[in-house]
């Protein structure tokens, strides 16, 4: 059903490429394979949190990391779609939106049977699309495009700054506590995490 209702998303955002005003700002090829890039990490990226929401919510029942999971997927697929939707009032060519494997979940995530190394991979995969963000906000520094650079430090840069400020924060509490207190500090954290973004384990099967 989720990859249904992404696939139709898709088919939509990418007709709008028919539908609207050609830019009068010639738009280099190198800056749009590169924000072509970003906006397929940003779809994958989101299915790999929905990955680590599985593996929490059900297999280790940490409703609270679940739903941050959830939360940040939810969010990725947003900018992902979003980005794509720019890129086609721009009129920037999308030769392929997402590779040839298709959706790959990370093998590194089938092996995370753990809080610690969960939000270890979270990290992993945010600091890939932050570093593509990076490097896109670069080369429209390079080609002098200002409408892609406050574009990218808007919806995308802040973004990916806070995802990784947050996740960090819940690592640093984690390693900073005893061993003997690590799981209660987990546990502790989950609640926290719970009261936050509620049991967003409900979206996906009410």
């Amino acid at each position: 059903m989720i990859m249904m209702q992404v696939i139709y998303s898709l088919v939509i955002i990418i007709s709008l490429f028919s539908i609207v005003p050609t830019s009068s700002k010639e738009f280099s090829s190198t800056l749009g394979a590169c924000l072509s890039n970003l906006a397929t990490q940003e779809l994958l990226v989101s299915y790999n949190y929905l990955h680590l929401s599985l593996k929490f919510g059900t297999t280790k029942a940490y409703p609270g990391f679940s739903s941050l999971f959830t939360k940040i997927s939810d969010e990725d697929s947003s900018k992902g779609h979003d980005l794509v939707k720019f890129l086609a009032l721009r009129k920037v060519t999308l030769k392929l939106l997402i590779n040839n494997d298709g959706i790959v979940i990370s093998s590194n995530l089938t092996g995370t049977y753990n809080i610690s190394s969960g939000l270890k991979e979270a990290l992993h995969h945010n600091s890939l699309v932050w570093k593509q963000v990076l490097r896109c906000h670069q080369e429209a520094d390079n080609t002098k495009d200002a409408n892609v650079q406050d574009y990218l430090e808007s919806h995308l840069l802040d973004h990916h700054i806070e995802i990784n400020k947050l996740l960090t924060d819940l690592e640093d509490r984690i390693n900073a506590a005893q061993p003997s207190e690590k799981s209660l500090i987990i546990f502790m954290i989950d609640e926290e995490l719970l009261q936050t973004y509620g049991d967003r384990r409900k979206d996906i099967f009410s």
